[in-house]
Parts: structure tokens; sequence; C-alpha cells
């Protein structure tokens, strides 16, 4: 044996480390989905930091009803559904409990989540960018006071 190999780090330590992120990746997008499935409008009025609730919360209703709509009308043209997040985690949570435990099918598994999940912000952000492009000057005016007051409410807090 050489004397520079590095000792190899035990496999149950890879195992759990691995396991560990990919969880954690797992909960960020189970709760990214409850966001997308349940809409603004069943969600607390509290403050959001994240982009994306940021621009969204500070629309009126009758925009955010419309914005849900053009995003369900773009999931369908994509050939997905609501229900398909949920499927994508029943399906990694059946990985998870396999015995044996099949790494590679767990690594496509978390790989084809993170995947959808940037395909569903990215129409987020394409019905958003319509339905502001969509707006008269004194309607996207009232959004930006809005998102303005939102920002100095955010910017409050982080002061605290």
């Amino acid at each position: 044996m050489a004397e520079n190999a590095k000792p190899k780090t035990p496999l149950w330590m890879r195992v759990t480390l691995f396991v560990s992120v990919a969880l954690n990746l797992l909960v960020v997008g189970a709760v990214a989905g409850f966001f997308v499935t349940s809409g603004p409008d069943k969600r607390s009025d509290r403050t959001r930091t994240d982009y994306g609730a940021f621009f969204m919360r500070a629309l009126s209703d009758e925009d955010r009803r419309a914005l849900r709509r053009d995003f369900e009308a773009g999931l369908q043209r994509q050939g997905r559904d609501r229900g398909a997040f949920v499927t994508e985690l029943q399906s990694t949570l059946e990985i998870l409990r396999a015995t044996p435990f099949d790494r590679d099918a767990f690594i496509t598994s978390v790989a084809d989540q993170s995947r959808s999940r940037a395909e569903r912000e990215e129409l987020g952000k394409e019905v958003l960018v319509n339905r502001i492009v969509a707006m008269t000057d004194a309607e996207r005016a009232a959004y930006a006071d809005r998102l303005e007051e939102r920002l100095r409410d955010i910017a409050n807090r982080i002061r605290r």
C-alpha cells in the first residue's frame, strides 16, 4: 500500500451523507410543490423573501387567479398535471424503501425532480412576465407600489 494513499471514507458514511442531502432536496421540493399546487390564496399572509413569492403576493387577487390558471394550462401543454409532483415523490419514497437500495435509481429520481422543479419555475416566470406585460400602465404602477411596500416590510424585518 502506498504511503501517500488517502484513507477511504467508509461506505456507510458516504451513503448517509448522500441520503441526507437527497432528503433535504426532497423536503425543498415538497415545500415548493406545496406552494405550486396549493396556490398563493391558501397560504398564510406572512412575508415571504423568495423571489417568486415576492412577485406573486403583490399581484391583485384577480391577477393571482389568472396566473394560476395560466400556470396550470402551461403544465397541461407540457403534458404534466398538478399531481405529477406527488407521483414523483411517491416513486422516490419507493426507491428509498427498497431493499437492496438502488443508488442509481435514487440519483435518477432526484435529478428528475430537480429538472421538473426547474421546468415549473421557468413556466412560473413566463406566466408572471406575460401577466405583467398585459397590465395597463396604471395597473403596473399599482403593482410596483405593492412590491415596494412588501420590500419595505422585508427590509424592516431584516433590520430587527
